[in-house]
Order: C-alpha cells, then structure tokens, then sequence
C-alpha cells in the first residue's frame, strides 16, 4: 500500500489509522496482535496497552489475530457491539451507517455483547456468525467463509444485492457509483469471487453476465454511472 495515503492521527495516548479506499493493510499492535484492515476501515487503538484490558476500536471491517494473554482479555469497540477475546482469530465488520454488524469466528472463543442491552450476550465457537438483527444479536452457523478471503486481496460477492455488491465497489476500488435507474438489476449466480488487483472493468465484466446493467466510467471525477 502507499504509505503517504494512509491516514494516521494521534489524539492524547490513542492512534488512529485507516485503510484508504481502494487499499487493504495491516497493523501489528504493541501486544503483537496482527490486525488486517478492509478497505475504508478505522481502527483506534493506544500506543501502550497499560490497562487491565486491551480495548481497541474499528468502524468498518478487519479481521485480528489476537496475541493470547488470559490476564488482560482483548475487547473490539464497535458502534453496536463489543467483542471480548482472549487470544484468537476473528473477522468483524461494523458499520453504523449501512447498519451492519456481524461477527465471524475462525479460531478459538469470543464473546459478543450488545451495546444497547448488556444483557443481549452470545458466546462463539468456531465457524459461526453472529448477526446483529433488528437491535438482537443472531447466531448462525457460518454459510459463506469466501468472504472473508479479503485478506488475500479477494472479493466474495456471493448473496449480496446490487445495492450490496456496488458500496462493496465503491470501497475496494476507490470510486463512486451513481445509479441513475429506478430499478436495480437482479443478480443471478450463485457464486461468485473476484480478485481485487484484477480491477473495477474485470469486476464490473462478470457482474454483466449475471446481472442485467451498462455502464460508463467518468474519469476524471472517478465516478461509474449504473444505467
């Protein structure tokens, strides 16, 4: 990634850093946990952890691999949940806007805790999701680990709306999309993975065959109109 593009701020003993659109990276914190951050994705952490637990911050998607340390459990602040670990591997993505919140758990155990009712707790094992419905966390068996390949630079669009799969777009190759149709297209396969370094007009090739849609790409406002 480019190094003079990525944003980074520090506010009293707390740093802030975060992943341009278009770009993936990843942090390495003073505890040795690696976190990846998704295109677009905040993360606020302090320089030191100094305190009984280590509590960080993400707006957007990242996955960590937690450094196992039993007396001073690792918590994820997110705008509707926390996630509490000890050491393990895990995905989350938050965002307040779109609503989302979901929990993927690859290894070991976490515990997911509703913000607006701290009574509203899920314990996770391997291979499940917890999904934040309707102001209640859900758990379910995890139907689709493609999609958390975005690590490894791959985009797994599979089950996501048009609406869905172009603010996807937006963040991953750094664009804007106007949609100027009243109606958006059905998409139509059951799978599919992109590869993000391939770009936006390989992207946008094999979302024609499954979806029924033109396009045109202003270059000079970085803006692609969905007709």
């Amino acid at each position: 990634y480019m190094a003079d593009r990525i944003l980074e701020r520090r506010t009293r003993d707390m740093m802030a850093i975060t992943a341009p659109n278009g770009q993936s990276m990843s942090v390495t914190l003073s505890d040795g946990t690696t976190v990846w951050l998704n295109s677009g994705t905040t993360l606020e952490y302090p320089a030191v952890f100094a305190r009984a637990e280590r509590r960080v911050k993400v707006t957007g998607e990242a996955m960590f691999d937690v450094k196992s340390d039993p007396q001073h459990p690792f918590v994820v602040e997110t705008f509707a949940c926390d996630v509490r670990v000890l050491g393990t591997k895990f995905n989350v993505e938050a965002n307040e806007e779109e609503g989302i919140f979901t929990a993927d758990l690859l290894r070991g155990r976490v515990q997911v805790c509703n913000r607006t009712d701290r009574s509203d707790r899920i314990t996770m094992e391997p291979n499940q999701t917890v999904h934040l419905e309707n102001g209640k966390l859900q758990l379910h068996a995890q139907e689709n680990a493609d999609k958390l390949l975005w690590t490894d630079g791959i985009l797994c669009i599979t089950g996501m709306t048009f609406e869905e799969v172009m603010a996807k777009f937006e963040r991953c190759y750094d664009i804007n999309v106007e949609i100027l149709r009243d109606d958006l297209p059905q998409i139509e396969f059951q799978r599919c993975k992109l590869r993000i370094s391939e770009g936006i007009d390989h992207a946008l090739a094999v979302l024609q065959h499954a979806a029924d849609f033109s396009y045109e790409r202003d270059i000079t406002t970085n803006t692609l109109y969905i007709r």
